[in-house]
């Protein structure tokens, strides 16, 4: 009887080769999250937002997207967000900019989007991901609820010679 809870003892703490690989890179993609997630937060404190969006921009897409790979690091930005939130009203903003910077070095061609919305006497925001027009990695559907402020990178036309050129708003610049 000994020898049996011995040899399960022995058999649970003794890791193959192929586990010990996974457990490796589990922990390495645990550290990071949390070194993405902090310097997404450190930056902010003295950046704007376009300005850390291009740094945290690649310039050219990276690596094969691979969904299996992409949960977990969503499940792990998740979970450091949950030990470590950002924000009382919640954690959509450090989200969608930690999983920008993850989705376009693993071959997601995401765009971030940011939202406001009308929230009784004031204001309510929310960011966002999009793949091809759709949520990524979105829980949930109330980011419908949302008129877009702010888009990176911001959206292209599909044929720039059918589109008139626009005049920018007082005290805005246009692109040229």
């Amino acid at each position: 009887m000994t020898q049996g809870a011995d040899a399960g003892i022995v058999q649970t703490t003794c890791y193959t080769e192929p586990m010990m690989k996974r457990v490796v890179r589990k922990y390495r993609m645990v550290l990071q999250v949390a070194a993405v997630v902090s310097w997404i937060r450190l930056r902010l404190r003295g950046e704007s937002l376009p300005a850390v969006l291009k740094r945290l921009n690649p310039g050219a897409l990276s690596g094969r997207p691979d969904p299996a790979r992409f949960e977990d690091l969503v499940y792990y930005v998740d979970c450091w967000l949950r030990l470590f939130p950002y924000n009382a009203k919640g954690n959509c903003f450090p989200r969608s900019l930690a999983l920008y910077w993850f989705a376009t070095r693993s071959g997601y061609p995401v765009s971030f989007h940011c939202g406001v919305r009308k929230d009784g006497a004031g204001l309510d925001g929310h960011a966002w991901l999009m793949l091809d027009r759709q949520p990524f990695h979105e829980p949930g559907q109330h980011w419908q609820r949302f008129t877009v402020t702010y888009s990176f990178p911001p959206d292209q036309p599909v044929n720039a010679d059918l589109v008139s050129p626009m005049r920018p708003r007082n005290g805005t610049t246009a692109a040229i």
